[in-house]
């Protein structure tokens, strides 16, 4: 059965590097070969491919449905009138609410029909909070499903797909009927609301009540950031040790009971109904939880499990595992794009597997040894799904892991009986307990992050990174052969080092997709530069912690020799806050934000014209503003620094949001010749206030880089700088559109822009010219 099961997985796990989705008939028409062949000679070999190449194709079908039910292009920003249901809890955001909903019907702007299916993410300004499932008309404006994509940070098109999301958009108005009936989702907001009224600025109560919901909306972001940080955040959702843990304390309790009816023992075995009681409250439980990944692979073992006990068969642990696997891709393909998939299996094929090699270990050397084995193999998908690992992990987990799944947990899940009883003054004498331990808890896991060094991040170079820093866990851990530890240096040789730095006398930038923003890192061989640092992107996050540092990580870059921020405009300085907390910056230049003038005002320089330095034969220049024009500007956008990176004829342009009045005070003072260069990025973000006809034909660029948010609201790129730049024969490119943007300049030429949209192809990502999508229509 093992071999079968590896087939199968194998077809399903396959789908999260295709580039793109091969024809629907090409891997069906494959097995019905294999399965002829299989058929005439027997072959097993053949069989176990045919398997493989069916649940590929199952895994590509419902890929193909989820990317196809995105809506159409020609939708995107038109107002639409839908009728459908609110799915899931609505949850409070910085100025509105977020919410899922399931459109049923929907009516374009001349009343025709629309077709529709997925779900819809909204988020809506208006002072109404629907109730869950309840039946709602919006007027809304959408747009397909979109991240950004650089070379770091989290892919948010792959989480989108995962949760079936196949739109998003904004709530113009919205007329909601309340639920028929009780839903497990009403019960959640109920519950909700509850906590939120007897437990008014508790932290540690919204913690409780994700552990007993799975609603996760009031854990504040630093008490996020803190388990994060600690390596116990898995354990702060609702997990697969809480529901199994519940199954067997349910079936105890109830073989217990049954054992005072002996005559019930003469007509089956006590064991299968304790076992059937216990999957039945995992399963409501799970229904409460929202029924995520890791509640669906524990459903289903502890399915495996119970059937096979009703058969009188038992199946090796890890082929129940990989059974569990398969019928949850088989079930949910899509999962295996998100996260907690690859953690919740990884982290139980690795307890299974320390189980075999260890059951002659006595309990309490297994417990202390299981947490630090248990942090270094699931190492390589800690640092390539979160980019940071905190060696106070096993530590804090040591004292976590009993706290919550032996006292916590079950003291919520007792005060949740009781309030579903009516028993609300019981349950809330057991809540302020589970809430009272769990501020302990928080407590010592702030000493642990404060910890000097206690968490560190780290990017892996790609998939080649993360197979050698498995290759090193592995030869590190493994108790077959010892001698094999020997080649540890040569595999941690190969993870240290560093992605290509440019060539001597080449020039690297990237502009990175930082949405309505702007974001770029000037590389030559020996130094870095980084121009901007995005915009804020909520009241705690920031593109700074987002995308560009997850993105200097991916490209090697750990230390900036120089950080320069045009101008105070939070789109360009809303991440400079995480980036100066996370990375040294050798020298500062630009204006610094009011709130970060205390702990670095001392090492920062004003920009000014005439400014200049070079590294390694690159000339980097200041060329604007000068004091007068400083103080004449009118406007931050034309106080901007003006970079100029030049070399042997070849240069670069960044002018920030320059706009047309500080262009022309710039041309009236300067020779035209030390503005022309290779590549210029558009001031501010393509607006038609800038980059005049004037200004274009001085730089007289080859290419023009736009960097703008998808679909933004000020239409940037403009039609008309467009035109302009058609009119003077510039080529160009949107990171909106193709993801941030790699060009290289050296005495030999300049490097056409490379798309990180097509460096690192995926499916799920749309692939587009800049050209053939010149202006979105809002």
């Amino acid at each position: 059965m093992g071999p079968y099961l590896a087939a199968a997985a194998g077809g399903l796990l396959l789908l999260p590097v295709l580039p793109s989705l091969p024809p629907l008939w090409l891997a069906p028409l494959a097995a019905i070969i294999f399965l002829f062949c299989a058929w005439f000679w027997r072959l097993r070999s053949c069989v176990l491919l045919a398997l493989f190449l069916a649940t590929f194709s199952w895994s590509v079908t419902v890929a193909r449905h989820a990317v196809d039910s995105r809506i159409p292009k020609f939708l995107e920003g038109v107002e639409l009138e839908v009728h459908g249901r609110v799915s899931g809890l609505p949850e409070r955001v910085e100025r509105g609410l977020r919410l899922r909903f399931r459109p049923e019907q929907a009516a374009g702007p001349q009343g025709e029909d629309i077709p529709v299916a997925g779900l819809w993410q909204l988020f809506s300004a208006l002072s109404d909070i629907p109730m869950p499932d309840a039946v709602c008309t919006l007027r809304v404006k959408l747009k397909r499903p979109h991240g950004a994509v650089n070379p770091g940070g989290f892919d948010y098109e792959a989480w989108l797909l995962s949760e079936g999301v196949t739109a998003s958009g904004t709530v113009r108005a919205m007329q909601c009927a309340p639920p028929a009936g009780i839903s497990i989702d009403s019960l959640r907001a109920r519950l909700r609301q509850h906590f939120l009224a007897a437990y008014p600025e508790r932290p540690a109560a919204g913690v409780v009540l994700a552990l007993i919901t799975g609603d996760r909306t009031q854990v504040s972001d630093e008490l996020w950031e803190r388990y994060v940080a600690t390596g116990v955040v898995h354990l702060m959702a609702i997990s697969g040790l809480h529901i199994t843990l519940l199954a067997v304390v349910t079936a105890w309790m109830v073989r217990r009971l049954l054992q005072f009816f002996p005559v019930l023992a003469l007509r089956f075995p006590l064991p299968k109904p304790a076992l059937a009681a216990g999957f039945v409250i995992a399963w409501l439980y799970s229904l409460m939880a929202g029924y995520s990944v890791p509640t669906e692979r524990t459903l289903i073992m502890l399915a495996v499990v119970l059937l096979c006990q009703g058969m009188s068969r038992r199946l090796p642990a890890f082929q129940v595992l990989m059974l569990a696997l398969v019928l949850v891709l088989l079930w949910s393909p899509l999962a295996v794009h998100a996260v907690g998939f690859w953690l919740s299996f990884g982290a139980v094929a690795i307890l299974l597997l320390l189980g075999a090699l260890r059951q002659n270990i006595p309990m309490w050397r297994q417990a202390l040894s299981l947490q630090f084995v248990l942090t270094l193999l699931l190492l390589p998908l800690t640092l390539w799904f979160f980019e940071r690992a905190s060696w106070v992990s096993p530590l804090a987990n040591l004292l976590a892991v009993p706290a919550v799944t032996f006292v916590i947990v079950p003291l919520g899940l007792l005060g949740l009986l009781c309030w579903l009883l009516s028993l609300s003054a019981a349950a809330h004498v057991v809540w302020e307990a589970a809430i009272f331990l769990m501020t302990i808890l928080d407590a010592l896991l702030e000493q642990f992050q404060g910890w000097p060094g206690a968490g560190a991040a780290w990017s892996l170079a790609g998939v080649s990174g993360l197979l050698w820093l498995v290759l090193a866990v592995l030869v590190l851990w493994q108790p077959v052969q010892r001698q094999l530890f020997l080649l540890l240096p040569v595999f941690a040789l190969a993870l240290w080092l560093p992605p290509l730095s440019p060539q001597p006398g080449v020039l690297r930038m990237t502009v990175l997709d930082v949405g309505q923003g702007l974001s770029a890192l000037l590389q030559t061989g020996k130094h870095s530069l980084l121009y901007d640092t995005g915009p804020p992107l909520g009241p705690v996050a920031d593109a700074g912690q987002r995308h560009v540092l997850p993105s200097l990580r991916r490209l090697g870059v750990y230390r900036l020799d120089r950080l320069l921020l045009s101008h105070d405009d939070n789109d360009h300085t809303g991440g400079a806050a995480s980036v100066l907390a996370s990375m040294p910056v050798t020298q500062g230049m630009g204006v610094l934000p009011a709130g970060l003038v205390a702990p670095y005002g001392e090492h920062w320089w004003e920009c000014r014209a005439g400014q200049e330095w070079f590294w390694e034969g690159w000339r980097f220049a200041i060329l604007y503003p000068d004091d007068e024009e400083f103080a004449l500007a009118g406007n931050d956008n034309n106080r901007s620094c003006v970079l100029h990176v030049s070399r042997g004829g070849r240069g670069i342009l960044v002018p920030g949001d320059l706009e047309q009045r500080g262009e022309r005070r710039l041309l009236a003072r300067i020779d035209p010749e030390r503005l022309r260069a290779d590549v210029l990025v558009l001031g501010h973000h393509g607006s038609r206030n800038a980059s005049s006809l004037e200004w274009v034909a001085a730089v007289s660029p080859g290419w023009a880089i736009a960097s703008a948010g998808y679909r933004n609201a000020f239409r940037h790129p403009s039609q008309t700088l467009l035109d302009r730049l058609q009119h003077t024969g510039v080529q160009w490119r949107n990171t909106a559109n193709s993801g941030a943007l790699v060009i290289e300049l050296s005495a030999g030429g300049v490097s056409r822009p490379s798309a990180w949209r097509q460096r690192e192809p995926r499916y799920w990502r749309e692939r587009q010219d800049d050209e053939a999508q010149a202006f979105f229509e809002n």
